[in-house]
Parts: structure tokens; sequence; C-alpha cells
């Protein structure tokens, strides 16, 4: 669309979101009684352990968060206001850093990856109660940059960026352990898909047999029985797909009804869902759509990404059986995806010049 080539456009539509976010923020937390968007049970539970109420720890974020307690430096309040200044300014930058050509510059990319991050709802709320997640997609995008890095350098910094990378992904794990496996897992999937890209009806034929195999083989039954509890624990908003007690025509099938209603947001249950299918999942189709009609200019780091995108995806597809928790575990799939669209943007528009 024209108008969303046009980096004045986006600059001002970047301000505007910004300001309506500014000021919904500072109504939600200094006028609004209740917890509507906040992060519910896990934002009292990451509270409670925070203050030393209870001692059972089921990820690295709430122990990080009795650390700063214990040094004087832990505040409910004041930690959802960094969060949330994190989400407008630091992060935005790193995803804009994330997406640029090193040596071609184009303001709408610039303009279009801070609107796009500024703009994210789902980003908003997470940072409304000290959840972890907006925390892990920083740390995730700062990641990805540093095996960006890792790609352009080469040589012993290279290694120096890729053990960084490594080592940011053991944190990742601790955050979020499917999200850590699925990004260690990458660099050497990627090394595979690389050097056979071109032949993608293969790999999809390929990726099928593979999750059909670990079905029948019981690698993925821990992930399938996970699934199982959010199928009677989530009411209204879950599938009610079971994945575990399925034959292999049956699996892929319900697999496949899960990726459209899940992570294409395609399940209308209320007004809600279909306002969160309009303002994020819609873009997302755009652009997935704009890169598989540009794949010829798809880069290597737009590959590696490419293939973060379907591992990670996967993972959470298959343990996931509700729209709500899937709107906030997509967020990564949606990020690397959108990063794609703009590094194929950029590189077509350079062969474009060029060849002038």
């Amino acid at each position: 669309m024209p108008f969303f080539r046009s980096s004045k456009n986006l600059w001002l539509l970047a301000g505007v979101v910004l300001m309506l976010k500014i000021l919904f923020f500072l109504y939600l937390t200094l006028f609004f009684e209740g917890n509507l968007f906040g992060g519910g049970d896990d934002s009292v539970y990451y509270h409670a352990y925070a203050v030393g109420d209870i001692d059972l720890a089921v990820n690295f974020w709430p122990i990080i968060l009795r650390f700063l307690n214990e040094i004087g430096l832990y505040n409910r309040a004041l930690l959802s206001l960094v969060l949330f200044i994190t989400s407008i300014t630091l992060t935005p930058y790193l995803y804009y850093k994330l997406v640029k050509d090193r040596d071609y510059s184009i303001k709408p990319v610039m303009a279009g990856s801070i609107f796009l991050i500024v703009y994210y709802p789902t980003i908003f709320f997470l940072t409304l109660d000290i959840l972890r997640d907006s925390f892990m997609f920083f740390i995730l995008l700062l990641s990805l940059w540093i095996y960006k890095t890792t790609l352009e350098v080469g040589g012993w910094k290279g290694i120096t960026y890729f053990l960084i990378f490594f080592s940011l992904t053991y944190f990742l794990f601790l955050l979020r352990p499917y999200l850590g496996v699925a990004l260690a897992l990458t660099p050497f999937v990627y090394i595979i898909f690389l050097k056979t890209k071109r032949y993608i009806k293969t790999w999809l034929f390929l990726y099928f047999m593979v999750l059909i195999l670990f079905k029948a083989l019981g690698f993925i039954d821990p992930i399938l029985i996970h699934r199982e509890s959010d199928i009677f624990n989530n009411g209204g908003s879950s599938l009610g797909i079971d994945l575990l007690n399925t034959n292999s025509f049956t699996f892929i099938f319900y697999y496949l009804y899960s990726l459209f209603t899940q992570l294409f947001g395609i399940f209308f249950i209320s007004f809600n869902a279909t306002l969160v299918f309009i303002l994020e999942s819609v873009p997302f189709i755009f652009a997935l759509f704009f890169i598989f009609k540009n794949i010829r200019f798809v880069s290597k780091f737009a590959s590696f990404l490419l293939v973060f995108f379907v591992i990670y995806s996967t993972v959470w597809l298959l343990g996931v059986d509700n729209l709500g928790t899937a709107i906030r575990l997509r967020v990564p799939s949606y990020l690397v995806i959108f990063a794609c669209m703009f590094i194929v943007y950029q590189e077509k528009a350079k062969l474009t010049c060029f060849n002038k």
C-alpha cells in the first residue's frame, strides 16, 4: 500500500500510537481498579515469590524478581513502568538494528520497524504488570541481532559473538524452555537448510514426515500431554483438540487446524478474538504472503529467521490448545516474520536500485 511506503506517514502513525499508549498506560495504572488487562494469576504469583510469600520457582523470572527485592530494587508498579518504557524505546530501536541492512539504508524500513513494535497491541498489554514476556522478547531480539552480527563479521569475532548468542539462548531457556531450545537448535538446522533452501517443497514434505515419525516414536508425547491440560483447564478459549490419542492422518489434520486457528488467529469465538485477528493476524498474513511472493530475495539471515519461526512455532502449536495463550506465545513467531518482510523488502529494493 502506497500509504505505508512513506516514512513520513509511518512516523506520524508511530507518534500517534505512542501517545495513545502512554495515555492508556497511565490511565490503567493510575485510575483503573482491577486487573482487566494485566497479568492476572501469573503476575500475582511472580509478586508473591518476589516478596517471599512462596518458595516454588517455575522459571527464572521470579528468581530475578526476588533478587531485585533482596537488594532493595523491587517495586511491582515501578518494574511494570520500566518494562513499558523499554517496550517503546529500546525494543523498537533493537528491532530496527535487527532488520537494517548494513550497507543500504531505506527510510521506510526504519520508520516501519519502529512503528511495528510501538503499535503491537499484545506487547503493550504484556507490560501492564510484571510478566516475563516483554523482557523475553527483548532478550530474543538481542540474541537474534548478535547472531546477525556473527554472520556479518566472521573469524574470531564471529566465534565470540556466537558464544554470546549461545549464552543468551540458555538464559532464554531458563525463562521459557522451548523458546531457548528452539533458538539453540536453529543455527544447526539453518546450516542444512541454507544448502538446500531451493527445495522448499521437499522441506515441506519432510517437515510433516518428521512430525508423523516423532509422534509415532513418542518423542513429542511430553509436549502433547502438556496440551491435554490446556484442553481441560481453559474453557471456551480452548480448541478441544486431542493430538495425543490420534492416528497419523488425524494427527496431521488436527495439527493443521491448530495452526490455522492459533497461529493465523482464524478462531472467531468473541469480539476480542476477531479484533486481535484484524490488528495482528491480518498484517502477519500479509507479511508471510510478501515473503513467499519474493522468496528469491531471502537473505542468509532471513533464512535463519524462517528456520527459527518453523521450529519455535511447531513446538508451541503442539503444546498449546488455547487461543488466549497462543496470542501471547506467537509474538516471537510474528516478530521474526515481520523482520523477514523488512529484510526481503530491502534486498528487493537494492537489486532494483542497482539494476537501474
